[in-house]
């Protein structure tokens, strides 16, 4: 690194990693260890996408200046990452302005031969998206509109996931199709560029929080909790059958959904953490194991902070104690454990290399075995909108070319929409096998209603 790149990091327009980049950009690959210098091209796993077909008149200007909109006023969209992060990870990004002919959609025509031909051609072009790492010089995010005829469209939108989060993308679908609707009714977006909360800004209220002593408590609740985590691995339970790897699917609504709002004001808690209590109940039920560790994703964001787009999303580790106790018991454990991960959240990815390292100077190491992906996406019609003619479903096109390798034994998806909750089980066939998955997933359905009889 040079005496240049290092003084870049030193800018007086330098804004600090969230703890949470921090993390994940010490956990990507091309990066060091820890929190090492990569440039931005490095910085891919995957991406965060969204894709829609639209059909029905539809004005592919008025979506480029809504998409504009919301990239001007949310700096998370116009971050560089700055060299020299490795002597001075917390200055490593900085707001590069929007300029005044910039443009942020990318629009094609495409002469497929059919719909069908159409759509595989979407779903390549997201695909590539998908995986495309963050280009020198470049935007973190890739919009395109791709037109088959005047009445069917296809939207795609992909963000690197470093500067970009699950809650993030919420606030994209409410905005972008608000202001949408709000430009092709003659109105303007003006009012609310205005309002929009900065990132930057968030990040420095972030680090300016910080407090050795509150550091020293968040070190040892980690510490705690990942001494669990080394104690209580994933094993194939005896008699599980070994099948192909694959997952099990299933929507609550009615009054699946109602039993589960029930449990939660019985049990003090919200409906995903009812869900996530479930499925440790279920979990053993069907393998014995009282006490288990899970990893989750959390939001790192305060409640004054619920507007802004950015980072803030990290993954910490749980313990569960008595997953065989009564269901409301285990919700409101479960519950706890999320409230303790998330009220220590604010360590970096140095301070979690040295707790690796005292454990690893012991022996010990720990996997995420059991790992419990939430998201809550409440804007309304996030996966359908039909206005009149004009009809918009999301998640329209799959990726294509792509193999996802999930190393979890267990992973439980959630996602908590305004009238239903998805839920999604992974798993491993060689650790857990099909029958044992189902066993567990039917338990988690049923015993959220059992339990209001």
């Amino acid at each position: 690194m040079t005496a240049g790149a290092d003084a870049d990091t030193r800018r007086d327009d330098a804004v600090p990693f969230t703890y949470e980049q921090e993390r994940y950009y010490a956990a990507t690959p091309g990066s060091a260890e820890p929190g090492g210098a990569a440039s931005a091209a490095d910085l891919t796993r995957k991406n965060v996408q969204l894709a829609y077909e639209i059909t029905g008149p539809f004005d592919p200007a008025v979506l480029e200046a809504a998409v504009r909109s919301f990239v001007a006023r949310h700096d998370a969209l116009r971050m560089d990452v700055l060299p020299g992060a490795a002597s001075a990870p917390l200055r490593a990004q900085r707001v590069r302005p929007l300029g005044a002919d910039e443009r942020v959609v990318d629009h094609q025509d495409v002469a497929a031969a059919s719909e069908r031909q159409f759509a595989r051609y979407v779903s390549l072009v997201q695909s590539r998206d998908f995986v495309a790492p963050w280009a020198e010089g470049g935007r973190p995010f890739a919009f395109r509109v791709l037109r088959y005829d005047a009445h069917r469209h296809a939207f795609l939108a992909a963000f690197q996931n470093l500067v970009f989060d699950s809650r993030a993308l919420d606030l994209f679908v409410r905005e972008v199709w608000r202001d949408y609707a709000a430009l092709a009714a003659g109105g303007s977006v003006k009012s609310a560029a205005a309002a929009a909360p900065s990132f930057a800004e968030a990040a420095r209220r972030q680090r300016d929080r910080h407090d050795p002593d509150r550091l020293g408590r968040a070190l040892d609740s980690w510490r705690d909790r990942l001494d669990h985590a080394v104690r209580h691995p994933w094993h194939r339970p005896d008699g599980a059958e070994r099948t192909e790897s694959g997952d099990v699917e299933t929507v609550l609504t009615g009054d699946a959904l109602a039993a589960l709002t029930e449990l939660g004001r019985r049990a003090g808690c919200t409906v995903v953490q009812c869900v996530v209590g479930a499925f440790a109940r279920a979990v053993h039920q069907h393998t014995g194991r009282r006490r288990l560790s899970l990893w989750t994703s959390m939001d790192g964001r305060r409640s004054a902070e619920r507007g802004v787009v950015g980072m803030f999303a990290g993954v910490a580790p749980l313990k569960v104690l008595d997953a065989g106790a009564a269901l409301p018991d285990v919700c409101a454990e479960v519950g706890g454990q999320l409230l303790e991960a998330l009220r220590y959240q604010r360590v970096g990815g140095a301070e979690l290399a040295g707790i690796r390292g005292e454990f690893a100077a012991e022996g010990c190491a720990w996997s995420p075995d059991v790992y419990i992906n939430i998201r809550q996406i409440r804007s309304e019609g996030a996966r359908v909108r039909d206005d009149g003619p004009l009809r918009i479903d999301s998640d329209a096109y799959p990726l294509r070319g792509i193999t996802f390798v999930d190393p979890y034994a267990l992973h439980l998806r959630c996602d908590e929409y305004l009238d239903r909750v998805r839920v999604r089980l992974v798993f491993d066939g060689q650790r857990v096998g099909r029958p044992l998955a189902e066993a567990i997933m039917a338990s988690l359905v049923g015993a959220p209603a059992a339990e209001g009889r």
